[in-house]
């Protein structure tokens, strides 16, 4: 895809006329139409600014194999997930307001002398409340980026893996007390 045909391709998906951009960037309509009908390019200064309209990089708008269309949509998905982030605030927040009451209390009941049990308790239950916390954000994460592996044909289930893989990792560090503990028991 041509660097016109970007342009063009962007500025219609933005619902902008020719004359509206060009009065944007402060160059004549004429402009505008020479850069996509490829008579001419936009100079570098033009460039960045266009690249800052379109929220694109540079490097997108001028890379003859990167597509528009996948530029677009990943900017719907980064739209949708700003838009569900403002959803799932108020969930987050209350989550890790739990995550942080339940950890004190399990502070609290450790160095007062309460049973293990009760401390146990309070601790797993402070670490469901975390990762009910951050699962939306994960699995919005995970969307994200199995999306643009298919958009892009990119096998998916490397990426995926490696993301899952730092749930693995926030275990791993729940969990290493408990298993550092049993490691010198049995010693």
């Amino acid at each position: 895809m041509t660097l016109g045909e970007k342009i063009q391709e962007l500025r219609k998906a933005n619902k902008m006329s020719q004359e509206r951009m060009a009065e944007r960037l402060g160059v004549s309509r004429q402009a505008v139409s020479k850069w996509e009908t490829g008579v001419s390019n936009p100079n570098t200064e033009n460039l960045i600014c266009l690249a800052e309209i379109f929220h694109v990089s540079v490097e997108e708008l001028t890379h003859p194999n990167t597509r528009v269309e996948l530029v677009l949509d990943l900017r719907k998905e980064i739209d949708l997930v700003k838009e569900k982030t403002k959803k799932m605030k108020f969930i987050v927040a209350g989550f890790l307001f739990l995550f942080i009451g339940t950890f004190i209390a399990a502070l609290v009941t450790r160095f007062n002398g309460y049973d293990s049990m009760t401390v146990l308790f309070l601790i797993i239950l402070s670490c469901i409340f975390m990762l009910l916390a951050f699962l939306p954000i994960m699995i919005t994460i995970l969307r994200l980026v199995y999306r643009d592996c298919k958009q892009r044909g990119i096998k998916p289930v490397f990426w995926v893996f490696i993301s899952i893989s730092m749930v693995g990792l926030m275990y791993y560090i729940l969990k290493r007390d408990y298993l550092l503990n049993n490691a010198l028991g049995e010693k």
